[in-house]
Parts: C-alpha cells; sequence; structure tokens
C-alpha cells in the first residue's frame, strides 16, 4: 500500500545501477540544454519534436490517442481526429520543454498570463481556511504551478518518488523553485491525512490530479459518457476538510499560457463516489475545451484497461452499468472508499 511522508522520512535511497545512472544523466543533459535554448528556437521546437514524435510513435499508441480524444470529440470526423492526435503529440512536446524550461522562466511574466475565474482560488487563500484543487493531465501542469506561486496559493502536490533518486530529487527541487510544496509518495504513512493537515492547519491549496488511476481500485463513474476508473482522492479530501472543490487548469495559447478555474463545486456533503462522479463531469467539460492538449496517452477507459470487468461487459450491452458500478464500490466498505491512488501526484 501507499502512502505518504515527509521528505525528510524518506528512507535512504538504493544503490543506483547503471541504467538509472544513464537514466540521470540523460535527463539532466535534456534540462541543461533545453535552459539555454534562445527562446525563440524553444517556441518553435515542439511543433518539430512533436510532429517528430507523432510520425515515430507506434501505431499502438497513436491509437490509443486517437481512441481517447475520439471520446473526446465524438463528432469529429475521420480528418479532425487525426489532426487533433498530431497537435496532441505537439502539446505533450510542449509541456515536456516547459517544465524542463521552468526554472528558467520569468515569474512576472508567467503571472501576466490571462486568465478567468482565478478570484475563486483567491477566495480560498483570503479565507485563511485553504481549500482544493482538481485537475488533469491538461496544459501545462508545472508551469501553471509555477503560476499559482505567483499569486500565494500556497499550493501543496504529490509526487511518487522515482528512481534514481536523484532524478526525485531534481523534479521536487524544479517544484520548490517554483513554490511549490511537495509531499512524496511512499509505502505507509498516509496522504489524506498530510494533505487534509496542511488544508486545515496552514490554509494550504491541496492539488491533485484527477483524471486518471493508476492503480485500478477506484470507483467506476461516468466519463465522456463510459464507465471510467477515476481517483477517490478529491472527494475523499473534501469529506475530511469539509472544503469546496474548484476545478482548473493553465493551458498553452499561442507562445503563451492561460489559466482557467470553474467555479468551486460542493461536494463535502456527498458520499465519496458521487463526488468524484461530479468532479468528473466538471472535468469533462475543461477537457472539451482543450482536447488537443490532454495528455493521456494510455488506456484510460474501462473498455481499454478492464475489457471482462462485469461493468465493462454491462456498457457494452446497453445495461444499466451505473448501478453495477455503485454497487461495487458500495462493497468495498470505507477503508476502499476512502482511498486515494499513487496517480495524483503529478505526470
Amino acid at each position: 500500500m501507499r502512502g505518504s511522508a515527509t521528505l525528510d522520512e524518506l528512507p535512504p535511497p538504493d544503490p543506483e545501477s547503471l541504467r538509472q545512472r544513464a537514466a540521470y544523466w540523460r535527463y539532466l543533459a535534456v534540462w541543461e540544454a533545453a535552459a539555454r535554448l534562445p527562446e525563440p528556437v524553444a517556441r518553435r521546437l515542439p511543433a518539430r519534436i512533436g510532429a517528430a514524435w507523432h510520425l515515430g510513435a507506434s501505431a499502438r499508441q497513436r491509437s490509443q490517442v486517437r481512441r481517447n480524444l475520439a471520446r473526446v470529440v465524438p463528432d469529429a470526423s475521420a480528418g479532425d481526429l487525426d489532426a487533433l492526435v498530431h497537435d496532441a503529440f505537439v502539446s505533450y512536446a510542449r509541456y515536456w520543454l516547459d517544465s524542463f524550461r521552468l526554472h528558467v522562466m520569468d515569474g512576472a511574466a508567467v503571472a501576466d498570463s490571462p486568465a478567468e475565474g482565478l478570484g475563486y482560488v483567491d477566495a480560498f487563500r483570503d479565507s485563511g481556511k485553504g481549500g482544493l484543487f482538481a485537475t488533469a493531465h491538461l496544459g501545462s501542469w508545472d508551469v501553471g504551478a509555477f503560476f499559482t506561486a505567483q499569486r500565494r496559493w500556497g499550493m501543496v502536490v504529490v509526487a511518487e518518488v522515482v528512481e534514481p533518486r536523484r532524478l526525485f530529487e531534481r523534479f521536487v527541487w524544479l517544484r520548490r523553485q517554483a513554490g511549490i510544496d511537495v509531499i512524496p509518495l511512499v509505502r505507509g504513512g498516509n496522504m489524506l491525512d498530510q494533505l487534509e493537515q496542511r488544508v486545515t492547519e496552514q490554509g494550504a491549496l491541496a492539488t491533485l490530479l484527477a483524471d486518471r488511476d493508476l492503480t485500478r481500485k477506484g470507483p467506476i463513474v461516468e466519463f465522456f459518457g463510459e464507465p471510467c476508473r477515476l481517483p477517490p482522492g478529491t472527494a475523499a479530501l473534501a469529506r475530511r476538510t469539509g472544503r469546496p472543490v474548484a476545478i482548473g487548469a493553465f493551458v498553452t495559447r499561442g507562445d503563451g499560457f492561460y489559466g482557467v478555474v470553474h467555479a468551486p463545486v460542493e461536494v463535502q456533503e456527498l458520499a465519496v463516489y458521487d463526488g468524484t462522479q461530479v468532479v468528473a463531469h466538471e472535468l469533462e467539460a475543461l477537457i472539451r475545451r482543450f482536447p488537443e492538449q490532454w495528455h493521456v496517452f494510455v488506456p484510460n477507459w474501462l473498455a481499454d484497461r478492464e475489457p471482462d470487468h462485469p461493468v465493462a461487459a454491462a456498457w457494452r450491452s446497453d445495461e444499466d452499468w451505473r448501478a453495477l458500478a455503485r454497487v461495487e464500490w458500495d462493497q468495498r466498505g470505507p477503508s476502499g472508499r476512502d482511498a486515494t491512488d499513487r496517480s495524483q501526484g503529478g505526470p
């Protein structure tokens, strides 16, 4: 079982293998190269890298991205869907380049990015009671976190501890440079306990990715009309803290960025299953606005991940799969309903 600890409580890292050492130096080389790129070159590079990535990607990967986006934009023509898939690869390349350049970005320039709905989270901050923010693998997650630091939102995120440890420490350093507090995700401990404490005692903005569940243990809710497992952490944390949830993202627009925050949803009085469903519908509205910037390139829906699951079979047969999904979740008991998952730490 995975939980969380503070950074100081992490156990010593295992000795690095040659492969891990090589991976670290490859990442470091990319970081340094990206940081030294002239701005005009950096802005042109994602289109080239993304196009090459799209061309060189396996047929399986391109097909999966296409299936995912077809669910988001079901009325798209074949040609429009082809263009959308291509643009998704370009957008994902932009995401990574921006992430590698985060530590050399001009905070004032990022803070001047146009946005809508920021007042909702400003109100969380000004209340002193903290709040919850749910987002998706959409747009430029790391730059968005940097943006929130400029507004003193007190963002705290969860990050999975990757190996080699030096690579994880580099990611943590980048986020701390951007003014973001990090909770490492490890075996043992309880992530929700730590997030609850940061919100209720420190007035922090607990931020969770809510569009992917890597554990195959999350509730099966409706997501773009199909059964899909989504992480329950956002709804569970809302119940614990009594705080509403704002849903939003920081996306790219031209060479710059654009922030979007929806009005907070009140899910703290709902069961975790019902709260997760409310969050899912809010995410749908957000992702539909920027489908080419949704960076989910892997199987996400039940029909792709667990095709033999009874709920998937009921959905294919046009039966009442929602009732079946709810029964499955309710049978898991309080411990299962209060769970969260390792996917909520970031992309």
